[in-house]
């Protein structure tokens, strides 16, 4: 009932909050050297993450007040989390054209930007350590300049999305149990090849459709981060977690040229400082929040399984599929994998 509630309260505050934005976004556009104290300029960033992620938390607690006090109040920063702006869609083509000025959003654009799939390859990081060492070193910074040359944005940071692991109304201890399993799975064709070649039946659905679709057993189970899963309320009407770690995603924070273009080089420096600083302690605090949300869940009654390494060493090779049909669509793609594969902690 309380998630429930929660759905419904979203809707309305969204509509709302829609048409604030699009009043104010016009009003954002004050070039660098106007900006004071009392002619601030607004920024606006937009996500859909829970306000206790630890990327909404880094940009709430760390992020707005450095950029606020080192602006000496010259800029504002407002953060609407939990999808009160729109989906990542939207607020990825907000920033886009100009109507939004920030989003902190996932691999939105990986279809226009073919390395920004690389979060969804299964078992591609050996661990939460190892992925946040190839965000933030050469090869994210080499991702980060496709988004900013195709996608025309700039590109702040690399943030933690979580740890994906699958959730069912029923133990999933081995490959066998996966057969049958009504599988959510995000619209994207990896997740889906993901689903269907661990043998579940994959029913692509919107993440505000999960938890009535869990609950009317329209589906059996789901793969996300733990967060997400505890953020969500899917301990309600879920059972049991199968900690397979299988796919290490990020949120990328992002700025629209028409933000850039309207501040001053040291207030644009400012911005990417405090965003390097949020970015990582979300990567500190996610990695710390990761035995918080087991305990959690486990006292709400939810059985975690974790795979044994002969187990985990058989969805590796289950999933070598998805890196031929890879390998075949990116001529890059192999040698990119070897790379990661390279990085050291």
């Amino acid at each position: 009932m309380n998630k429930k509630i929660r759905q419904i309260s979203k809707v309305l505050l969204a509509g709302a909050l829609t048409t604030l934005l699009l009043a104010g976004c016009g009003g954002s556009g004050t070039k660098g050297t106007e900006a004071t104290s009392k002619n601030p300029v607004v920024i606006r960033v937009g996500s859909t993450l829970a306000s206790t992620h630890p990327a909404t938390v880094a940009l709430t607690k760390t992020f707005k007040p450095m950029v606020e006090e080192g602006s000496n109040g010259a800029l504002k920063v407002e953060v609407y989390e939990g999808g009160t702006l729109g989906g990542e869609k939207e607020l990825y083509d907000s920033v886009r054209n100009g109507n939004l000025q920030m989003c902190a959003v996932g691999t939105v654009m990986w279809n226009e930007v073919g390395k920004m799939s690389i979060p969804d390859w299964p078992f591609l990081f050996r661990d939460l350590d190892h992925a946040r060492a190839v965000y933030t070193g050469k090869i994210g910074e080499e991702m980060a300049a496709d988004v900013e040359k195709i996608s025309k944005v700039h590109f702040l940071g690399w943030y933690p999305n979580g740890v994906r692991v699958f959730s069912s109304n029923r133990t999933i201890a081995s490959l066998e149990d996966f057969k049958g399993l009504r599988l959510r799975m995000p619209n994207n064709p990896i997740h889906i090849q993901v689903g269907s070649l661990l043998g579940a039946n994959v029913t692509p659905m919107p993440m505000g459709e999960v938890f009535t679709a869990l609950e009317q057993k329209v589906v059996d189970g789901q793969d996300n981060p733990l967060s997400t899963f505890r953020n969500e309320g899917w301990y309600e009407v879920q059972s049991d977690i199968f900690e397979s770690n299988h796919m290490i995603t990020t949120i990328e924070l992002l700025a629209s040229n028409k933000l850039y273009s309207s501040l001053s080089k040291e207030l644009v420096e400012l911005i990417e400082k405090a965003a390097l600083k949020a970015s990582q302690e979300a990567w500190d605090s996610y990695a710390k929040s990761i035995a918080d949300d087991k305990n959690f869940l486990q006292e709400h009654g939810i059985k975690i399984t974790t795979p044994n390494a002969a187990t985990r060493q058989q969805l590796i090779t289950l999933m070598q599929p998805v890196y031929e049909k890879l390998y075949q669509k990116y001529d890059w793609a192999e040698d990119m994998v070897r790379r990661i594969r390279d990085v050291k902690n």
